[in-house]
Protein backbone atom coordinates (compact mmCIF):
# COMPACT_ATOMS: atom_id res chain seq x y z
CA UNK A 1 0.00 0.00 0.00
CA UNK A 2 1.18 3.53 -0.78
CA UNK A 3 2.09 5.33 2.44
CA UNK A 4 -0.22 8.31 1.86
CA UNK A 5 -3.10 5.91 1.17
CA UNK A 6 -2.41 4.41 4.60
CA UNK A 7 -2.38 7.87 6.23
CA UNK A 8 -5.80 8.67 4.76
CA UNK A 9 -7.26 5.31 5.78
CA UNK A 10 -5.90 5.78 9.30
CA UNK A 11 -7.46 9.24 9.68
CA UNK A 12 -10.78 8.18 8.16
CA UNK A 13 -10.99 5.26 10.59
CA UNK A 14 -10.78 7.84 13.40
CA UNK A 15 -13.64 9.97 12.18
CA UNK A 16 -11.89 12.53 9.97
CA UNK A 17 -14.18 13.38 7.05
CA UNK A 18 -12.51 16.47 5.55
CA UNK A 19 -8.91 17.55 5.00
CA UNK A 20 -8.47 21.33 4.88
CA UNK A 21 -5.47 22.68 3.01
CA UNK A 22 -3.90 24.14 -0.10
CA UNK A 23 -2.16 21.96 -2.63
CA UNK A 24 1.58 22.17 -3.31
CA UNK A 25 4.40 20.15 -4.76
CA UNK A 26 5.28 18.50 -1.47
CA UNK A 27 1.73 17.56 -0.52
CA UNK A 28 0.06 16.45 -3.78
CA UNK A 29 0.32 12.77 -2.84
CA UNK A 30 -1.67 13.27 0.36
CA UNK A 31 -4.45 15.13 -1.43
CA UNK A 32 -4.47 12.59 -4.26
CA UNK A 33 -4.88 9.77 -1.76
CA UNK A 34 -7.67 11.66 0.04
CA UNK A 35 -9.49 12.32 -3.22
CA UNK A 36 -9.24 8.69 -4.35
CA UNK A 37 -10.30 7.31 -0.96
CA UNK A 38 -13.92 8.36 -1.15
CA UNK A 39 -13.80 8.72 2.65
CA UNK A 40 -12.03 12.05 3.22
CA UNK A 41 -12.99 15.08 1.13
CA UNK A 42 -10.24 17.64 0.45
CA UNK A 43 -11.35 21.24 1.00
CA UNK A 44 -8.98 23.54 -0.88
CA UNK A 45 -8.50 27.03 0.51
CA UNK A 46 -6.63 29.98 -1.00
CA UNK A 47 -4.22 30.50 1.89
CA UNK A 48 -2.78 28.03 4.38
CA UNK A 49 -3.66 30.28 7.32
CA UNK A 50 -7.30 29.91 6.34
CA UNK A 51 -6.97 26.12 6.07
CA UNK A 52 -5.41 25.93 9.54
CA UNK A 53 -8.20 28.06 11.03
CA UNK A 54 -10.86 26.00 9.25
CA UNK A 55 -9.51 22.70 10.58
CA UNK A 56 -9.66 23.75 14.22
CA UNK A 57 -13.15 25.25 13.75
CA UNK A 58 -14.30 21.95 12.25
CA UNK A 59 -12.98 20.13 15.33
CA UNK A 60 -14.83 22.57 17.58
CA UNK A 61 -18.07 22.06 15.69
CA UNK A 62 -18.09 18.24 15.60
CA UNK A 63 -15.92 17.68 18.71
CA UNK A 64 -13.72 15.22 16.82
CA UNK A 65 -10.21 15.18 15.42
CA UNK A 66 -9.71 17.41 12.36
CA UNK A 67 -6.95 17.43 9.73
CA UNK A 68 -5.04 20.06 7.79
CA UNK A 69 -2.50 19.35 5.01
CA UNK A 70 0.02 21.99 3.88
CA UNK A 71 3.10 22.00 1.69
CA UNK A 72 6.63 22.73 2.81
CA UNK A 73 8.26 26.12 3.41
CA UNK A 74 5.73 28.96 3.13
CA UNK A 75 2.86 26.48 3.44
CA UNK A 76 4.08 25.70 6.94
CA UNK A 77 4.77 29.27 8.02
CA UNK A 78 1.39 30.43 6.71
CA UNK A 79 -0.40 27.76 8.76
CA UNK A 80 1.22 28.64 12.09
CA UNK A 81 -1.37 31.28 13.02
CA UNK A 82 -4.21 28.75 12.80
CA UNK A 83 -2.06 26.21 14.62
CA UNK A 84 -1.59 28.73 17.45
CA UNK A 85 -5.36 29.15 17.70
CA UNK A 86 -5.78 25.38 18.10
CA UNK A 87 -3.00 25.25 20.70
CA UNK A 88 -4.28 28.07 22.89
CA UNK A 89 -7.86 26.75 22.84
CA UNK A 90 -6.92 23.06 23.28
CA UNK A 91 -8.43 21.84 19.99
CA UNK A 92 -7.51 18.34 18.74
CA UNK A 93 -6.13 18.71 15.21
CA UNK A 94 -3.50 16.90 13.19
CA UNK A 95 -1.44 19.08 10.87
CA UNK A 96 0.60 17.22 8.24
CA UNK A 97 3.16 19.07 6.14
CA UNK A 98 4.77 17.75 3.01
CA UNK A 99 8.54 18.01 3.03
CA UNK A 100 11.36 17.73 0.50
CA UNK A 101 13.01 14.33 0.14
CA UNK A 102 14.58 13.15 3.37
CA UNK A 103 18.12 13.44 1.98
CA UNK A 104 17.42 17.05 0.95
CA UNK A 105 16.45 18.26 4.45
CA UNK A 106 18.72 20.14 6.84
CA UNK A 107 17.77 17.86 9.72
CA UNK A 108 20.92 17.44 11.80
CA UNK A 109 22.95 19.76 9.55
CA UNK A 110 24.29 23.25 10.35
CA UNK A 111 23.03 24.89 7.17
CA UNK A 112 19.90 26.91 6.58
CA UNK A 113 18.45 25.19 3.52
CA UNK A 114 19.15 22.34 1.13
CA UNK A 115 16.05 21.26 -0.80
CA UNK A 116 13.73 23.58 -2.75
CA UNK A 117 11.53 25.55 -0.32
CA UNK A 118 12.85 23.27 2.41
CA UNK A 119 12.46 24.43 6.00
CA UNK A 120 13.28 22.71 9.28
CA UNK A 121 9.66 22.55 10.41
CA UNK A 122 9.71 20.84 13.79
CA UNK A 123 11.57 23.54 15.79
CA UNK A 124 9.06 26.09 14.46
CA UNK A 125 5.96 24.23 15.64
CA UNK A 126 7.13 22.42 18.78
CA UNK A 127 6.04 25.12 21.22
CA UNK A 128 2.52 25.11 19.72
CA UNK A 129 1.88 21.37 19.67
CA UNK A 130 1.53 18.44 22.04
CA UNK A 131 3.71 16.40 19.68
CA UNK A 132 5.71 17.27 16.57
CA UNK A 133 7.96 14.98 14.56
CA UNK A 134 9.52 14.52 11.16
CA UNK A 135 8.80 10.99 9.96
CA UNK A 136 12.19 9.58 8.98
CA UNK A 137 11.30 5.94 8.20
CA UNK A 138 8.34 4.64 6.22
CA UNK A 139 7.91 1.77 8.68
CA UNK A 140 7.35 4.22 11.56
CA UNK A 141 4.28 5.86 10.02
CA UNK A 142 1.72 3.81 11.98
CA UNK A 143 3.60 4.37 15.24
CA UNK A 144 3.87 8.12 14.70
CA UNK A 145 0.24 8.50 13.66
CA UNK A 146 -1.02 6.50 16.62
CA UNK A 147 1.14 8.45 19.05
CA UNK A 148 0.13 11.80 17.58
CA UNK A 149 -3.60 11.09 17.59
CA UNK A 150 -3.46 9.63 21.11
CA UNK A 151 -1.79 12.77 22.43
CA UNK A 152 -4.07 15.11 20.48
CA UNK A 153 -7.24 13.58 21.89
CA UNK A 154 -6.40 12.59 25.48
CA UNK A 155 -5.86 14.63 28.64
CA UNK A 156 -5.97 18.29 27.72
CA UNK A 157 -6.43 18.05 23.93
CA UNK A 158 -4.38 20.01 21.44
CA UNK A 159 -2.82 20.01 17.99
CA UNK A 160 -0.05 17.73 16.76
CA UNK A 161 2.19 18.00 13.70
CA UNK A 162 3.76 15.41 11.36
CA UNK A 163 6.33 16.49 8.77
CA UNK A 164 6.33 13.94 5.95
CA UNK A 165 9.22 13.85 3.43
CA UNK A 166 8.22 13.44 -0.20
CA UNK A 167 10.09 10.19 -0.86
CA UNK A 168 8.33 8.55 2.10
CA UNK A 169 4.92 9.64 0.84
CA UNK A 170 5.11 7.35 -2.20
CA UNK A 171 6.86 4.51 -0.36
CA UNK A 172 5.25 1.06 -0.56
CA UNK A 173 4.42 -0.35 2.89
CA UNK A 174 2.81 -3.47 4.32
CA UNK A 175 0.25 -2.16 6.86
CA UNK A 176 0.06 -5.50 8.69
CA UNK A 177 3.76 -5.48 9.51
CA UNK A 178 4.03 -1.93 10.82
CA UNK A 179 4.93 -1.50 14.52
CA UNK A 180 2.32 0.36 16.58
CA UNK A 181 2.35 2.72 19.54
CA UNK A 182 1.56 1.64 23.09
CA UNK A 183 0.79 4.57 25.41
CA UNK A 184 2.21 4.57 28.90
CA UNK A 185 -0.19 3.36 31.55
CA UNK A 186 -2.18 6.33 32.81
CA UNK A 187 -5.74 7.10 33.93
CA UNK A 188 -8.13 7.52 31.01
CA UNK A 189 -9.35 10.82 32.47
CA UNK A 190 -8.36 12.96 35.41
CA UNK A 191 -10.69 12.51 38.39
CA UNK A 192 -11.22 14.35 41.68
CA UNK A 193 -10.57 12.56 44.94
CA UNK A 194 -13.42 11.66 47.29
CA UNK A 195 -11.97 14.13 49.81
CA UNK A 196 -12.12 16.94 47.23
CA UNK A 197 -15.73 16.08 46.41
CA UNK A 198 -16.61 16.13 50.11
CA UNK A 199 -14.89 19.49 50.60
CA UNK A 200 -16.77 20.96 47.64
CA UNK A 201 -20.06 19.75 49.11
CA UNK A 202 -19.21 21.30 52.47
CA UNK A 203 -18.28 24.62 50.85
CA UNK A 204 -21.55 24.66 48.95
CA UNK A 205 -23.58 23.81 52.06
CA UNK A 206 -22.13 26.79 53.94
CA UNK A 207 -22.27 29.27 51.05
CA UNK A 208 -24.83 32.06 50.97
CA UNK A 209 -23.83 33.53 47.61
CA UNK A 210 -22.59 30.70 45.37
CA UNK A 211 -21.75 31.18 41.69
CA UNK A 212 -20.49 28.90 38.92
CA UNK A 213 -18.11 30.11 36.19
CA UNK A 214 -18.03 27.72 33.21
CA UNK A 215 -15.14 27.73 30.75
CA UNK A 216 -14.39 26.06 27.44
CA UNK A 217 -13.15 22.98 29.30
CA UNK A 218 -16.77 22.19 30.18
CA UNK A 219 -17.75 22.43 26.50
CA UNK A 220 -14.74 20.41 25.38
CA UNK A 221 -15.56 17.69 27.92
CA UNK A 222 -19.15 17.53 26.55
CA UNK A 223 -20.45 18.25 30.04
CA UNK A 224 -23.64 20.07 29.05
CA UNK A 225 -26.00 17.50 30.59
CA UNK A 226 -24.12 17.17 33.88
CA UNK A 227 -23.56 20.94 34.06
CA UNK A 228 -27.29 21.54 33.60
CA UNK A 229 -28.10 19.01 36.31
CA UNK A 230 -25.52 20.61 38.62
CA UNK A 231 -26.78 24.19 38.40
CA UNK A 232 -30.47 23.27 38.37
CA UNK A 233 -30.32 20.73 41.22
CA UNK A 234 -28.65 23.23 43.55
CA UNK A 235 -30.23 26.36 42.00
CA UNK A 236 -26.82 27.84 41.26
CA UNK A 237 -26.53 31.00 39.17
CA UNK A 238 -23.75 30.78 36.61
CA UNK A 239 -21.66 32.86 34.22
CA UNK A 240 -19.67 31.72 31.19
CA UNK A 241 -16.41 32.65 29.49
CA UNK A 242 -16.24 33.30 25.74
CA UNK A 243 -15.51 29.63 25.07
CA UNK A 244 -18.58 28.40 26.97
CA UNK A 245 -21.26 30.85 25.84
CA UNK A 246 -23.19 28.07 24.08
CA UNK A 247 -23.11 25.64 27.01
CA UNK A 248 -26.70 26.63 27.88
CA UNK A 249 -29.04 29.17 26.24
CA UNK A 250 -28.50 32.81 27.12
CA UNK A 251 -32.00 33.12 28.55
CA UNK A 252 -31.70 30.15 30.89
CA UNK A 253 -33.12 31.50 34.19
CA UNK A 254 -29.85 30.86 36.07
CA UNK A 255 -27.59 32.39 33.41
CA UNK A 256 -26.07 35.67 34.61
CA UNK A 257 -24.03 36.35 31.50
CA UNK A 258 -20.42 36.69 30.43
CA UNK A 259 -17.79 38.23 32.71
CA UNK A 260 -14.44 39.81 31.95
CA UNK A 261 -12.74 43.05 31.03
CA UNK A 262 -14.86 43.20 27.86
CA UNK A 263 -17.79 41.29 29.32
CA UNK A 264 -21.17 42.22 30.70
CA UNK A 265 -21.56 44.47 33.73
CA UNK A 266 -24.11 42.21 35.42
CA UNK A 267 -21.89 39.14 35.08
CA UNK A 268 -18.96 41.00 36.64
CA UNK A 269 -21.12 42.20 39.50
CA UNK A 270 -22.12 38.59 40.19
CA UNK A 271 -18.50 37.38 40.20
CA UNK A 272 -17.37 40.20 42.45
CA UNK A 273 -20.12 39.67 45.02
CA UNK A 274 -20.20 35.89 45.36
CA UNK A 275 -18.80 34.11 48.42
CA UNK A 276 -18.10 30.79 46.62
CA UNK A 277 -16.96 30.48 43.00
CA UNK A 278 -16.84 27.15 41.18
CA UNK A 279 -14.55 27.76 38.16
CA UNK A 280 -15.18 24.68 36.03
CA UNK A 281 -13.07 24.23 32.91
CA UNK A 282 -11.65 27.77 32.99
CA UNK A 283 -8.03 28.60 33.68
CA UNK A 284 -9.06 32.09 34.86
CA UNK A 285 -7.01 34.04 32.36
CA UNK A 286 -6.63 37.81 32.32
CA UNK A 287 -9.50 38.58 29.89
CA UNK A 288 -11.78 36.99 32.50
CA UNK A 289 -10.18 38.22 35.73
CA UNK A 290 -8.55 41.51 34.79
CA UNK A 291 -5.12 42.40 36.16
CA UNK A 292 -6.17 43.39 39.68
CA UNK A 293 -5.72 39.78 40.77
CA UNK A 294 -6.32 40.16 44.53
CA UNK A 295 -9.63 41.92 43.88
CA UNK A 296 -11.07 39.18 41.66
CA UNK A 297 -13.98 37.51 43.52
CA UNK A 298 -12.19 38.92 46.55
CA UNK A 299 -14.59 37.65 49.24
CA UNK A 300 -15.08 34.23 47.64
CA UNK A 301 -13.52 30.87 48.20
CA UNK A 302 -12.58 29.66 44.72
CA UNK A 303 -12.79 26.04 43.60
CA UNK A 304 -10.88 25.67 40.32
CA UNK A 305 -11.45 22.51 38.27
CA UNK A 306 -8.99 22.17 35.39
CA UNK A 307 -7.74 19.11 33.54
CA UNK A 308 -4.22 20.57 33.26
CA UNK A 309 -2.19 20.48 36.52
CA UNK A 310 0.19 23.08 35.07
CA UNK A 311 -2.64 25.62 34.86
CA UNK A 312 -3.45 24.99 38.51
CA UNK A 313 0.21 25.42 39.47
CA UNK A 314 0.67 28.71 37.58
CA UNK A 315 -2.52 30.50 38.54
CA UNK A 316 -2.52 34.24 39.21
CA UNK A 317 -5.72 34.18 41.31
CA UNK A 318 -5.68 32.81 44.88
CA UNK A 319 -7.54 29.47 44.73
CA UNK A 320 -8.90 27.80 47.86
CA UNK A 321 -9.32 24.34 46.32
CA UNK A 322 -7.53 23.44 43.04
CA UNK A 323 -8.80 20.19 41.49
CA UNK A 324 -7.03 18.53 38.55
CA UNK A 325 -9.93 16.82 36.80
CA UNK A 326 -11.93 16.58 33.62
CA UNK A 327 -14.96 18.90 33.93
CA UNK A 328 -17.57 16.26 33.13
CA UNK A 329 -16.01 13.67 35.43
CA UNK A 330 -15.93 16.19 38.29
CA UNK A 331 -19.57 17.13 37.79
CA UNK A 332 -20.77 13.55 37.47
CA UNK A 333 -18.92 12.47 40.61
CA UNK A 334 -20.13 15.47 42.58
CA UNK A 335 -23.73 14.82 41.53
CA UNK A 336 -23.46 11.13 42.40
CA UNK A 337 -22.07 11.88 45.86
CA UNK A 338 -24.22 14.90 46.76
CA UNK A 339 -27.98 14.57 46.99
CA UNK A 340 -30.06 17.66 46.46
CA UNK A 341 -30.65 19.41 49.76
CA UNK A 342 -32.08 22.78 50.72
CA UNK A 343 -31.25 25.43 48.16
CA UNK A 344 -28.02 27.08 49.22
CA UNK A 345 -28.45 30.59 47.75
CA UNK A 346 -29.84 33.10 50.23
CA UNK A 347 -32.87 35.22 49.43
CA UNK A 348 -30.54 38.25 49.43
CA UNK A 349 -28.41 36.59 46.74
CA UNK A 350 -31.40 35.66 44.59
CA UNK A 351 -32.58 39.26 44.74
CA UNK A 352 -29.10 40.57 43.96
CA UNK A 353 -28.76 38.24 40.94
CA UNK A 354 -32.12 39.41 39.61
CA UNK A 355 -30.73 42.95 39.79
CA UNK A 356 -27.54 41.94 37.97
CA UNK A 357 -29.58 40.49 35.11
CA UNK A 358 -30.88 43.97 34.37
CA UNK A 359 -27.30 45.06 33.63
CA UNK A 360 -26.40 42.43 31.02
CA UNK A 361 -27.11 44.07 27.65
CA UNK A 362 -26.77 47.74 26.67
CA UNK A 363 -30.15 49.40 26.05
CA UNK A 364 -31.26 49.92 22.45
CA UNK A 365 -30.18 53.13 20.76
CA UNK A 366 -32.50 55.60 19.11
CA UNK A 367 -34.05 54.57 15.80
CA UNK A 368 -32.36 57.39 13.92
CA UNK A 369 -28.77 58.25 13.02
CA UNK A 370 -25.97 55.74 12.37
CA UNK A 371 -26.78 52.14 13.30
CA UNK A 372 -25.36 51.08 16.65
CA UNK A 373 -23.44 47.80 16.29
CA UNK A 374 -25.19 46.64 19.46
CA UNK A 375 -28.61 47.14 17.84
CA UNK A 376 -27.49 45.39 14.65
CA UNK A 377 -26.19 42.33 16.53
CA UNK A 378 -29.23 42.27 18.84
CA UNK A 379 -31.55 42.31 15.82
CA UNK A 380 -29.60 39.58 14.04
CA UNK A 381 -29.67 37.50 17.21
CA UNK A 382 -33.44 37.85 17.46
CA UNK A 383 -33.88 36.78 13.82
CA UNK A 384 -31.48 33.84 13.94
CA UNK A 385 -32.73 30.24 14.02
CA UNK A 386 -32.19 27.65 16.75
CA UNK A 387 -30.03 25.43 14.54
CA UNK A 388 -27.65 28.19 13.40
CA UNK A 389 -23.90 28.06 13.87
CA UNK A 390 -22.58 31.50 14.84
CA UNK A 391 -18.92 32.24 14.04
CA UNK A 392 -17.40 35.42 15.44
CA UNK A 393 -14.30 36.89 13.82
CA UNK A 394 -11.54 37.86 16.23
CA UNK A 395 -11.49 41.59 15.43
CA UNK A 396 -11.93 43.76 18.56
CA UNK A 397 -15.23 45.59 17.99
CA UNK A 398 -16.84 42.52 16.48
CA UNK A 399 -15.81 40.35 19.44
CA UNK A 400 -16.84 42.81 22.15
CA UNK A 401 -20.25 43.57 20.64
CA UNK A 402 -21.06 39.94 19.80
CA UNK A 403 -19.92 38.67 23.20
CA UNK A 404 -21.95 41.26 25.05
CA UNK A 405 -25.05 41.22 22.86
CA UNK A 406 -25.73 38.00 20.91
CA UNK A 407 -28.31 35.93 22.84
CA UNK A 408 -27.80 32.26 22.00
CA UNK A 409 -30.85 30.03 21.60
CA UNK A 410 -31.07 26.34 22.48
CA UNK A 411 -29.20 24.37 19.83
CA UNK A 412 -27.08 27.26 18.58
CA UNK A 413 -23.30 27.08 18.69
CA UNK A 414 -20.91 30.03 18.90
CA UNK A 415 -17.36 29.54 17.66
CA UNK A 416 -14.47 31.94 18.22
CA UNK A 417 -10.73 31.40 18.66
CA UNK A 418 -10.76 33.00 22.07
CA UNK A 419 -7.11 32.55 23.06
CA UNK A 420 -5.62 34.06 19.90
CA UNK A 421 -8.61 36.21 18.87
CA UNK A 422 -7.07 36.91 15.47
CA UNK A 423 -8.48 39.33 12.95
CA UNK A 424 -9.39 37.41 9.81
CA UNK A 425 -10.29 34.18 11.60
CA UNK A 426 -14.02 34.44 10.89
CA UNK A 427 -14.32 33.49 7.22
CA UNK A 428 -12.16 30.34 7.37
CA UNK A 429 -13.63 29.31 10.72
CA UNK A 430 -17.10 29.63 9.21
CA UNK A 431 -16.04 27.20 6.48
CA UNK A 432 -14.64 24.68 8.96
CA UNK A 433 -17.60 25.02 11.31
CA UNK A 434 -20.06 24.62 8.46
CA UNK A 435 -18.46 21.35 7.35
CA UNK A 436 -18.00 20.18 10.94
CA UNK A 437 -21.69 20.74 11.70
CA UNK A 438 -22.96 18.82 8.68
CA UNK A 439 -23.54 21.94 6.54
CA UNK A 440 -25.82 23.73 8.99
CA UNK A 441 -26.55 27.38 8.21
CA UNK A 442 -23.61 29.40 9.47
CA UNK A 443 -23.67 33.09 10.39
CA UNK A 444 -20.23 34.71 10.13
CA UNK A 445 -19.94 38.03 11.99
CA UNK A 446 -16.98 40.16 10.92
CA UNK A 447 -15.79 43.73 10.94
CA UNK A 448 -14.79 45.54 7.76
CA UNK A 449 -11.15 45.64 8.92
CA UNK A 450 -10.98 41.92 9.69
CA UNK A 451 -12.62 40.98 6.39
CA UNK A 452 -9.49 41.99 4.46
CA UNK A 453 -7.23 39.49 6.21
CA UNK A 454 -8.67 36.32 4.68
CA UNK A 455 -10.91 37.84 2.03
CA UNK A 456 -9.77 35.25 -0.52
CA UNK A 457 -11.93 32.67 1.27
CA UNK A 458 -15.02 34.28 -0.25
CA UNK A 459 -14.05 32.25 -3.30
CA UNK A 460 -13.90 29.01 -1.29
CA UNK A 461 -17.40 29.73 0.03
CA UNK A 462 -18.68 30.64 -3.44
CA UNK A 463 -17.08 27.59 -5.08
CA UNK A 464 -18.75 25.14 -2.69
CA UNK A 465 -21.97 27.18 -2.39
CA UNK A 466 -21.84 26.77 1.37
CA UNK A 467 -24.84 27.96 3.45
CA UNK A 468 -22.76 30.73 5.04
CA UNK A 469 -24.19 34.20 5.59
CA UNK A 470 -21.41 36.78 5.99
CA UNK A 471 -22.31 39.90 7.98
CA UNK A 472 -19.83 42.78 7.70
CA UNK A 473 -20.07 45.64 10.18
CA UNK A 474 -18.72 48.55 8.12
CA UNK A 475 -17.51 51.33 10.42
CA UNK A 476 -14.60 52.68 8.39
CA UNK A 477 -11.76 50.71 9.94
CA UNK A 478 -10.72 49.63 13.41
CA UNK A 479 -13.30 51.08 15.78
CA UNK A 480 -11.96 49.45 18.97
CA UNK A 481 -8.46 50.76 18.19
CA UNK A 482 -9.88 54.24 17.61
CA UNK A 483 -11.55 54.09 21.01
CA UNK A 484 -8.22 53.20 22.62
CA UNK A 485 -6.51 56.00 20.70
CA UNK A 486 -9.18 58.46 21.80
CA UNK A 487 -9.01 57.47 25.47
CA UNK A 488 -5.26 57.04 25.92
CA UNK A 489 -3.50 58.74 22.96
CA UNK A 490 -5.29 62.04 22.57
CA UNK A 491 -7.23 61.01 19.47
CA UNK A 492 -4.25 60.33 17.20
CA UNK A 493 -6.01 57.85 14.90
CA UNK A 494 -2.97 56.60 13.03
CA UNK A 495 -3.47 53.34 11.16
CA UNK A 496 -7.12 52.89 12.16
CA UNK A 497 -9.07 54.67 9.40
CA UNK A 498 -8.60 56.32 6.02
CA UNK A 499 -7.28 59.66 7.29
CA UNK A 500 -4.82 57.71 9.46
CA UNK A 501 -3.35 55.80 6.51
CA UNK A 502 -5.58 52.69 6.34
CA UNK A 503 -8.54 52.37 3.96
CA UNK A 504 -10.97 49.62 3.03
CA UNK A 505 -12.88 48.65 -0.13
CA UNK A 506 -16.57 48.79 -0.98
CA UNK A 507 -17.62 45.32 0.09
CA UNK A 508 -20.78 45.36 -2.02
CA UNK A 509 -18.54 45.48 -5.10
CA UNK A 510 -16.18 42.89 -3.61
CA UNK A 511 -19.06 40.47 -3.00
CA UNK A 512 -20.29 40.97 -6.55
CA UNK A 513 -16.79 40.22 -7.89
CA UNK A 514 -16.94 36.84 -6.14
CA UNK A 515 -20.41 36.19 -7.57
CA UNK A 516 -22.11 36.35 -4.18
CA UNK A 517 -25.54 37.89 -3.53
CA UNK A 518 -25.23 41.03 -1.43
CA UNK A 519 -27.57 43.15 0.70
CA UNK A 520 -26.52 46.59 1.92
CA UNK A 521 -28.07 48.15 5.03
CA UNK A 522 -27.47 51.87 5.51
CA UNK A 523 -29.90 52.97 8.24
CA UNK A 524 -32.35 51.78 10.87
CA UNK A 525 -35.26 51.80 8.43
CA UNK A 526 -33.55 49.04 6.44
CA UNK A 527 -32.19 46.98 9.34
CA UNK A 528 -34.97 44.45 10.00
CA UNK A 529 -35.91 44.09 6.34
CA UNK A 530 -32.32 43.69 5.16
CA UNK A 531 -31.39 41.09 7.76
CA UNK A 532 -34.54 39.10 7.04
CA UNK A 533 -33.78 39.24 3.32
CA UNK A 534 -30.24 37.90 3.71
CA UNK A 535 -31.33 35.13 6.08
CA UNK A 536 -34.04 34.02 3.64
CA UNK A 537 -31.60 33.49 0.77
CA UNK A 538 -30.41 29.97 -0.02
CA UNK A 539 -26.68 29.37 -0.21
CA UNK A 540 -23.95 31.93 0.54
CA UNK A 541 -24.58 35.65 0.75
CA UNK A 542 -22.97 38.85 2.04
CA UNK A 543 -24.66 41.54 4.13
CA UNK A 544 -22.91 44.89 4.60
CA UNK A 545 -24.27 46.78 7.61
CA UNK A 546 -23.09 50.39 7.89
CA UNK A 547 -22.60 50.96 11.62
CA UNK A 548 -21.56 54.02 13.58
CA UNK A 549 -17.87 54.92 13.14
CA UNK A 550 -17.84 56.64 16.55
CA UNK A 551 -19.83 54.16 18.64
CA UNK A 552 -18.32 53.75 22.11
CA UNK A 553 -17.83 50.12 23.15
CA UNK A 554 -19.60 49.96 26.48
CA UNK A 555 -19.45 48.66 29.06
CA UNK A 556 -15.69 48.21 29.20
CA UNK A 557 -12.97 48.04 31.81
CA UNK A 558 -12.80 51.25 33.82
CA UNK A 559 -9.61 53.26 34.34
CA UNK A 560 -8.57 56.21 36.51
CA UNK A 561 -6.10 58.78 35.24
CA UNK A 562 -3.24 59.28 37.68
CA UNK A 563 -1.66 62.68 38.33
CA UNK A 564 1.39 61.69 36.25
CA UNK A 565 -0.76 60.96 33.18
CA UNK A 566 -0.73 57.17 33.43
CA UNK A 567 -3.84 55.06 33.92
CA UNK A 568 -4.83 52.64 36.67
CA UNK A 569 -7.48 49.93 36.15
CA UNK A 570 -10.55 49.88 38.33
CA UNK A 571 -11.94 46.69 39.89
CA UNK A 572 -13.74 44.35 37.50
CA UNK A 573 -17.22 45.27 38.75
CA UNK A 574 -16.72 49.00 38.19
CA UNK A 575 -16.97 49.18 34.40
CA UNK A 576 -17.08 52.33 32.31
CA UNK A 577 -19.25 54.26 31.85
CA UNK A 578 -19.39 54.36 35.63
CA UNK A 579 -22.71 53.86 37.32
CA UNK A 580 -24.13 56.46 39.67
CA UNK A 581 -22.30 55.87 42.95
CA UNK A 582 -25.48 55.33 44.93
CA UNK A 583 -26.77 52.76 42.45
CA UNK A 584 -23.36 51.09 42.38
CA UNK A 585 -23.32 50.84 46.18
CA UNK A 586 -26.76 49.23 46.15
CA UNK A 587 -25.54 46.58 43.72
CA UNK A 588 -22.42 45.77 45.70
CA UNK A 589 -22.47 43.35 48.61
CA UNK A 590 -18.71 42.84 48.75
CA UNK A 591 -16.97 46.20 49.00
CA UNK A 592 -13.27 46.88 48.76
CA UNK A 593 -11.76 47.93 52.08
CA UNK A 594 -10.54 51.05 50.32
CA UNK A 595 -12.56 51.95 47.25
CA UNK A 596 -11.12 54.93 45.35
CA UNK A 597 -13.55 57.42 43.93
CA UNK A 598 -13.91 57.25 40.17
CA UNK A 599 -13.30 60.31 38.05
Amino acid sequence: MKLTDYVIRFLADRGVTHAFGLTGGAVVHLFDSANRSGRITPIFHHHEQAAAFAAQACARANRRLAACFVTTGPGVTNAITGLAAAWLDSVPCIYISGQTRLAHTTRGKKIRQLGAQQLDVIPLVQSLTKYAVMVEHARSIRQELEKAVHLATTGRPGPVWLDLPLDLQWADIDPDSLPGFTPAAEPAVSSPTSQQIAECAALLAHSRRPLVLAGYGAVRAMAQRSFTDFVERFELPFVTTWGAVDLLPTHHPLNLGRPGIAGQRGANLAVQNCDLLFAIGSHLNIPVTGTMFPSFARKAKIVMVDIDPEELAERTIPVHLPIAADARVFLEQFLAATPAGPASPSDEWREACAGYKRHLVPPPAATGGPISPYDYVRTLSDLSAENDIVVVDGGGTNVYVSFQTFALKAGQRMILSTGLCSMGSGLPEAIGACYGSGLRRTLCLSGDGSMQLNIQELQTIAHHQLPIKIFISANGGYLSIRQTQKEFLGGNYVGSHADGGMSLPDYTRVAAAYGLPVVEIKDYAELQKGLREILALAGPAVCVVHTSPVQELNPRQGFDRRANGTFAPRPLEDMAPFLDREEFARLMISQLESQPACR
